[in-house]
């Protein structure tokens, strides 16, 4: 865990020095920005991080604008970033998934549902070895972050329900999450899914599930 590097970006010291706290205490290492200009220089300096939290409502750029900077850098475009925001409003947390967020966790949040999802964004999925290269391709073009995650673990044999308890989301939103992959890829059933990131290959003739 503690080659796990951490960057936070938020303009309230106060919730990045509680972040810290609960990250450092929990084995990551944890770097901290008071902005976004603030992070993007962090990130050109080369420091190699394996995921970056970030706020939405902060001044002069804010946490949309400062992903779409993050995005932009050729070694930091599939860095995993989550958004770690007070902005409770579904639409900012759709805009969030829309533009490819890792994850959308609210402020206040309960510790340890944060540490969850945190660990299981670094830990998960271990390695893309096991999956057909240009079909996960493929689904990384076309799914959101949460997405493409649901889709490996579909693709390792996990049930809604297991995936639903691994994400700590519910298993009514993880069957929601299923079905938009479905819809986003043109595949029919949740074996589809297996299938294509298995070999490359599915069946869109076959009856659905």
């Amino acid at each position: 865990m503690s080659e796990s590097r951490i960057l936070c970006v938020d303009d309230d010291i106060s919730m990045l020095n509680t972040i810290e706290d609960i990250l450092i205490n929990a084995g990551y290492a944890v770097s901290l920005a008071k902005s976004g200009k603030q992070a993007l220089d962090l990130l050109k300096r080369g420091i190699e991080y394996q995921l970056v939290l970030l706020d939405i409502d902060m001044p002069n750029m804010d946490g949309y604008e400062t992903f779409k900077e993050i995005r932009s850098f050729e070694k930091t475009k599939n860095l995993p970033i989550i958004f770690l925001t007070g902005m409770d409003d579904p639409g900012f947390e759709i805009k969030g998934w829309e533009i490819g967020a890792a994850d959308y966790i609210t402020k206040p949040f309960i510790k340890s549902v944060f540490l969850a999802r945190i660990k299981n964004r670094i830990t998960a999925p271990s390695s893309d070895s096991k999956y057909d290269p240009k079909a996960l391709a493929v689904m990384e073009e076309k799914l959101s972050g949460l997405e493409l995650t649901v889709s490996r673990l579909i693709a390792d044999g996990l049930t809604n329900n297991e995936i639903a308890s691994r994400t700590n989301y519910s298993y009514g939103y993880i069957k929601q999450v299923v079905s938009t992959i479905l819809e986003k890829v043109g595949m029919k059933k949740r074996s589809d899914i297996r299938k294509y990131l298995k070999d490359g290959s599915f069946d869109d003739n076959s009856d659905g599930e």
